[in-house]
């Protein structure tokens, strides 16, 4: 009877977890709105508030993001922490970026870099689609030029060609460009698909080491770890604790590729200078910092301080590469139509030449 009572009570909680997962408000933020939330979450923490008395206060005075924050109530109610209410709705490194910085009591640090990454990020985006607009604009003129070429003129001058095998040279360079875009395309396909096959240890490499965009690969994982460890380290952490605590972690997640080589290296009485050296997302600095014989304390003063250049840096390498997207996208256009104007004038004028 005892034995039917309990299973009767599990039974009936386990409806009531799922009737309130079900009542539970579904919501998603953009990456913009979540920015707004995190740096004012920031503020409020920052002047006293609890967190659970910020979201409130969020959802009070913001009725669009109210039923998101609402969610991430509920689920700390439910016992999460805010960390891991935040697991499905940001990204897997964001997510435990916050959840040590909950663990080791720098969390309103965190939400206010966070915060102003995550706006950096979309104005840049928002930078770019207005770069992209008027490009975008021609490009659609352009195409339906082309169509209009095709359908309409192209027919005529191909009449024009009959009988004419003076421009057998035009065709065969059509077919040579034809052959050349296909094996681009085919080429950049097979090497995605490769690229997504890869560990994710050797696709942070391979990407890190892409041209033009490499570098702002590095510069982000190069802040995002410098943070992470500065944060860890200044609250006494060694650098071997810090790898066994990322071991705890996704594997697929950049802390535990790092923690994994590290502790491994350290295990085998190794130095990790040739680990510096060999991974591409790690900066040199690293090295200096652990050589310079330093308290755990200035070390991980040292390693954030270094962490907020590194994102100035990111944001600045950005910015100049966006400068270049409408000149590139600008000379695309004038080799089409360059290659336009050839493809009417050239039969034209062979058509006169052989006339005479």
């Amino acid at each position: 009877m005892n034995g039917q009572k309990i299973l009767r009570m599990r039974w009936q909680k386990g409806k009531y977890r799922l009737k309130l997962q079900k009542n539970l408000p579904k919501a998603k933020l953009n990456q913009h709105q979540q920015a707004v939330v995190f740096l004012l979450l920031a503020d409020l923490l920052a002047v006293g508030f609890s967190i659970r008395h910020a979201l409130k206060f969020i959802g009070t005075v913001n009725s669009k993001m109210a039923p998101w924050v609402t969610l991430i109530d509920q689920r700390m109610k439910g016992g999460s922490s805010f960390a891991q209410s935040l697991q499905n709705e940001v990204k897997a490194d964001l997510y435990y970026q916050l959840l040590l910085a909950e663990k080791h009591g720098n969390l309103t640090k965190t939400l206010t870099e966070t915060g102003k990454l995550m706006t950096a990020q979309e104005r840049q985006r928002r930078k770019l689609l207005g770069l992209l607009q008027y490009p975008l604009i021609l490009l659609i003129m352009l195409v339906i030029v082309i169509i209009s070429l095709i359908l309409f003129v192209f027919p005529e001058l191909k009449m024009w060609q009959e009988g004419n095998d003076s421009l057998a040279f035009l065709n065969w360079i059509k077919f040579l460009g034809s052959y050349l875009l296909t094996f681009i395309f085919i080429w950049t396909f097979c090497r995605w698909w490769h690229w997504r096959r890869l560990p994710k240890e050797k696709q942070i490499i391979k990407i890190c080491g892409t041209p033009i965009i490499g570098k702002c690969y590095c510069y982000y994982y190069q802040y995002y770890l410098t943070s992470i460890l500065g944060m860890m380290v200044q609250e006494g952490m060694s650098i071997a604790e810090i790898c066994q605590l990322t071991q705890k972690f996704h594997k697929d997640s950049i802390l535990y590729i790092f923690g994994k080589k590290a502790m491994r290296i350290l295990q085998q009485g190794g130095d990790l200078t040739n680990m510096v050296a060999a991974y591409p997302f790690l900066p040199n600095e690293l090295i200096v910092f652990m050589n310079k014989g330093m308290t755990l304390e200035k070390m991980g003063q040292d390693l954030t301080a270094f962490a907020s250049l590194r994102f100035k840096t990111l944001t600045n390498s950005i910015e100049r590469l966006l400068i270049y997207v409408q000149p590139i996208i600008f000379c695309i256009i004038a080799i089409i139509i360059v290659c336009l104007y050839l493809s009417i004038l050239l039969p034209i004028y062979h058509s006169f030449q052989g006339a005479y």
